[in-house]
């Protein structure tokens, strides 16, 4: 099941986000018992692919399935390394509901991210987690797929304006004049 989410993730960053998906679906289907672990990193590429697909709901209800089983033991890991990838999705599903364990989670964010910049991207001279919040991450990652700002509030919970607010501060943290030049950043 985990070697499964593995070959899905692979699909995912080739961006085949069907395939992708129906790897997901078909290794949820063919198990008659849940494993907890490979089953919580399924749904979070599941979710992967569904926001991907803008299927916000799909990907609100995979993240809450997987998140429903990593919580007993406060399995915190997959959703910390895949929360870049998630665009906004924990955001959208637990940043309200449960806002200490969201805390938690966005320490850890930002220590993985730290750690990966560094194996990933040495050249780059602050990390990314040195200049936008995961929050905004996850905000620059739904505009740089062209997002409106209304698809970006209405799947965050949050008001036009506000959206609009926090597009202006990481055009301003990033040093850039334009909302499309916000993917250059987020791909580095």
């Amino acid at each position: 099941m985990f070697a499964i989410s593995m070959l899905g993730h692979v699909a995912y960053l080739k961006g085949e986000y069907a395939r992708a998906q129906g790897m997901v679906q078909t290794a949820m289907a063919m198990t008659e018992k849940i494993y907890p672990i490979p089953m919580i990193y399924l749904y979070c590429v599941a979710a992967m692919c569904q926001i991907n697909q803008k299927d916000q709901e799909g990907a609100r209800q995979s993240v809450t399935e997987g998140w429903e089983m990593a919580r007993k033991d406060k399995f915190l890991e997959p959703f910390i390394e895949y929360h870049g990838l998630f665009q906004g999705v924990l955001e959208a599903s637990i940043r309200k509901s449960e806002p200490e364990v969201y805390k938690k989670l966005v320490d850890g964010v930002i220590a993985f991210s730290r750690g990966w910049m560094k194996i990933h991207n040495p050249q780059m001279q602050k990390a990314v987690t040195d200049l936008l919040t995961p929050l905004e991450y996850s905000i620059a990652m739904l505009a740089c797929r062209d997002w409106t700002n209304q698809e970006i509030g209405e799947y965050l919970g949050l008001s036009v304006n506000t959206v609009k607010h926090y597009v202006s501060g990481i055009l301003e943290k990033l040093h850039i004049d334009k909302r499309e030049k916000i993917k250059e950043f987020v791909n580095q």
